[in-house]
């Protein structure tokens, strides 16, 4: 052997030289099919290198020791990711990992990377092969070009197009996926913008579309970190929250009214935004979408009712205006309810939806006195037995009537119990104690204290220090003892700046 290498520094090894060809051949012998071959090997060869040099994807190979070199270094378009991809210490660590995978297993194998390199991130694709020779062929492809494409596909199927968050589409799937399976914490919110309407007809689409982007724009900063939001109609947005107890969806709303009033109170702001909103909250147990998409539906629409800039309030002023011209509600008597029964509420932490339920109970609590006559309405005087007997039927009438409507129907049953009393000796159901809904708690409350307060037909206005001392005494009997408590010192609170 160290002979034929001293002779190969003297003489030119070729082709001509291996298979005996020419004057300097080692020896004199002829093989054509030893020819043919070496002929074949070198256009293999020579084939392999010229796919080599037009494969852009960045080509390195392993010995069975675990040590990776290029096999392409002269790589023009990867040659600055090669680079990278080589001096990255993690990254070497995990291909090694793949190729000892690889040698083990004798199967293909891929793997998959990021890495930031030119003030991008790029994304790469890891295919390892291993030869009969126990050399690992590692293939690295830069897949930046198809995530980006991929991405962009998927957010023109998954997001809306105006607003750049989850479409209703994405909204429906995702509720299909949760349903019927075993859910702790779940809550389903929807949004709507009150006036939309008004405003694509009046100032025109653009500003509507300002108003829709610039109101998903506050409810992405209050819960994208919570749950996926998205738009589900024009003027509509849903909310999925998963693993939050409601006491959290309670803060994200007060933290968007916040947002909300900050946003209306800049002095460019030609639309103020005005949000109603509902939600149903699960809280364990195999879950049923489906309900609570419109258990929280009717929840929007009844917080809608209350909202000023929403047309659907139309109703509530129309219907109001029409009690207090025939005197069945006394003039700013809802409104001194409303605000009393407010601070009951958050004095009792009770969530937004049974607070929208007190306040339409404070407003149409007495609306079934449309069928009582007015001669047992107005009289001056106490009413006999026949007549309390009248007047007691306007409870039945009054959920009659708010059954009809669609806007109502979720408080005509509390438009039925309103009269009931803690110890059971109430109207027209006789309910006791806890049985009575806490809507309706609130209200006996608050429509005693508004109506000792202020002249009645039969009697002059008491002072507030006389109701409140009355209210006391009843307390266990009419009314519910903890909330009296409560009631004591929100009114303590509420006349002070009065005094």
């Amino acid at each position: 052997m160290d002979e034929y290498w001293n002779h190969k520094n003297k003489k030119e090894i070729t082709r001509e030289t291996i298979i005996g060809l020419g004057e300097n051949s080692f020896k004199k012998n002829y093989y054509s099919e030893l020819q043919t071959k070496l002929l074949d090997l070198e256009r293999i060869n020579s084939r392999t290198r010229a796919l080599i040099a037009t494969i852009p994807d960045i080509l390195l190979i392993s010995n069975g020791e675990g040590q990776i070199t290029p096999l392409n270094p002269s790589l023009n378009t990867g040659s600055y990711a090669l680079l990278e991809i080589m001096r990255s210490q993690i990254l070497m660590a995990d291909l090694k990992q793949v190729i000892n995978l690889v040698m083990r297993t004798r199967v293909l194998s891929d793997y998959y990377f990021s890495m930031t390199f030119k003030d991008s991130l790029h994304y790469f694709e890891v295919r390892v092969q291993i030869s009969s020779f126990d050399e690992v062929l590692i293939m690295i492809r830069d897949m930046t070009e198809r995530v980006i494409m991929e991405k962009k596909l998927r957010d023109l199927v998954d997001k809306d197009t105006l607003t750049h968050i989850a479409n209703r589409r994405f909204f429906e799937a995702e509720l299909e996926q949760l349903n019927n399976r075993e859910i702790k914490n779940l809550t389903i919110l929807l949004l709507d913008i009150d006036g939309l309407k008004f405003v694509n007809d009046t100032l025109g689409h653009l500003l509507g579309d300002q108003v829709i982007v610039s109101a998903s724009q506050v409810i992405g900063r209050c819960f994208q970190a919570l749950g996926i939001v998205s738009r589900i109609g024009g003027d509509e947005f849903g909310v999925i929250v998963k693993n939050q107890p409601s006491d959290i969806i309670e803060s994200a709303l007060e933290k968007m009214n916040s947002h909300l009033k900050c946003l209306n109170e800049l002095p460019d702001a030609t639309f103020k935004i005005s949000l109603s909103y509902g939600y149903s909250y699960h809280p364990c147990g195999l879950v049923n979408t489906n309900f609570l998409f419109q258990e929280a539906d009717n929840n929007m629409y009844q917080n809608k009712l209350l909202k000023e800039s929403s047309t659907r309030n139309n109703l509530v002023k129309t219907l109001m205006k029409a009690l207090e011209a025939k005197d069945y509600v006394t003039e700013g008597h809802t409104s001194r309810m409303d605000t009393l029964a407010t601070l009951i509420g958050q004095a009792l932490r009770l969530p937004q939806n049974v607070m929208d339920r007190i306040q339409l109970l404070t407003k149409f609590h007495d609306i079934g006195k449309v069928g009582i006559p007015d001669s047992i309405l107005k009289k001056p005087s106490a009413l006999t037995p026949d007549e309390w007997k009248v007047m007691k039927t306007h409870c039945a009438i009054g959920e009659r009537i708010a059954n009809e409507s669609s806007e109502l129907k979720d408080i005509s049953h509390l438009i039925l119990k309103h009269q009931e009393k803690w110890d059971g000796t109430g109207y027209p159901l006789g309910l006791a104690g806890e049985d009575i809904p806490i809507e309706c708690r609130v209200l006996s409350i608050v429509d005693s204290y508004d109506a000792m307060t202020n002249d009645r037909p039969y009697r002059g206005a008491l002072s507030p220090e006389t109701a409140i001392n009355e209210i006391v005494s009843c307390a266990g009997s009419q009314f519910d003892p903890g909330m009296v408590k409560i009631f004591c010192k929100v009114i303590e609170q509420h006349l002070r700046p009065q005094q």
